[in-house]
């Protein structure tokens, strides 16, 4: 297959040691009605679930081994492994690149790995603690961090119920305030707003949460029900139109995208609807101009949704078979 970044997607995924099909890190192309297309295996890899793209690198978590794999890319569009770094804890499952820093977002023991992205060299392993009243929350468990500014991140502990503010500093990461929230609220994912304003999403008390940091305070605005949300229901990832007026989370359980109406200056959320995900377990989902693809982790599935002006969602075609995949990355 040639090299056609503007049309090439990465797909992270589990592979036998995480309990899934896939061999590596998958290449689909687009086709010419929005959806994708399965190419080929790009890199052999272990549960590659989530990826990060600098450059020519591509950063791989292979969650189950508690490593993070690099790529480059070769000359024939391939990725080649060129190195590996211990990711600073157990079953990493998000990455962040920061200021030459490699963010490690360790589910399992609820820490935070930081790598030099040069030497790859783990300089620092910030601790995680607390618990929360759901059964997933027996310790603390990271789950994400966001580069808020060039100085400042946000990370995400589900297991604690607690967002952690961070200064960037050359030696790593020094913690600043903890935003403790309800108990059972599971912080999962974070998306910035064009105004300025933080998108949490609670995947376990199943909202969109509304913060916003002003005078190094990290503060909750508003919260808003997720639209088609059942009772046991894990919401997972939050998506935004490029205008930022539609917000897109998948519920896995009930196997539906929910959209909301955002307000101009994101404070506030209206329902819209929820849909059929395509297939089972939606795990991660990625606006492509006109197109939402949602990954839908245990249906072995890609499927792709033309979004109307309206925000809603109508499925484009038969979804495209792709073995076990958790994570979405356009190349």
């Amino acid at each position: 297959m040639p090299d056609s970044r503007d049309t090439t997607w990465f797909v992270g995924a589990y592979t036998a040691d995480m309990g899934g099909g896939a061999t590596g890190i998958a290449e689909l192309s687009s086709c010419a009605d929005g959806s994708l297309e399965l190419a080929r295996v790009a890199a052999i890899a272990d549960s590659p679930s989530y990826l990060a793209v600098d450059g020519e690198r591509l950063y791989a978590a292979s969650e189950a081994a508690g490593r993070i794999d690099v790529f480059t890319r070769g000359a024939n569009g391939s990725l080649d492994l060129t190195g590996s770094a211990p990711s600073g804890g157990s079953f990493p499952c998000h990455l962040t690149i920061a200021a030459g820093r490699l963010l490690v977002s360790n589910y399992g023991s609820g820490t935070i790995g930081v790598i030099d992205t040069e030497s790859l060299e783990l300089v620092q392993v910030l601790e995680g603690s607390g618990s929360g009243p759901h059964a997933v929350q027996d310790g603390p468990h990271a789950h994400a961090t966001f580069l808020l500014d060039a100085d400042t991140v946000l990370s995400a502990d589900l297991g604690a119920d607690e967002v952690h503010v961070h200064r960037l500093t050359a030696d790593g990461l020094s913690r600043t305030q903890t935003l403790t929230l309800p108990g059972g609220t599971g912080p999962r994912d974070l998306v910035q707003h064009p105004s300025g304003v933080v998108l949490l999403l609670a995947e376990l008390s199943l909202e969109l949460i509304v913060l916003e940091y002003v005078g190094g305070l990290l503060s909750v605005v508003d919260s808003f029900a997720i639209p088609g949300a059942e009772a046991g229901d894990h919401a997972a990832g939050i998506s935004l139109t490029g205008d930022a007026r539609f917000a897109f989370v998948a519920l896995r359980g009930s196997n539906r995208v929910a959209v909301l109406a955002l307000s101009d200056d994101g404070r506030t959320a209206e329902p819209v609807t929820s849909v059929s995900s395509g297939g089972e377990w939606p795990r991660h989902h990625a606006v492509d101009g006109e197109v939402l693809h949602v990954a839908n982790q245990i249906s072995h599935s890609v499927a792709s949704f033309r979004i109307a002006k309206t925000g809603e969602l109508s499925l484009i075609s038969a979804p495209t078979f792709v073995p076990s995949p958790t994570f979405l990355l356009r190349g």
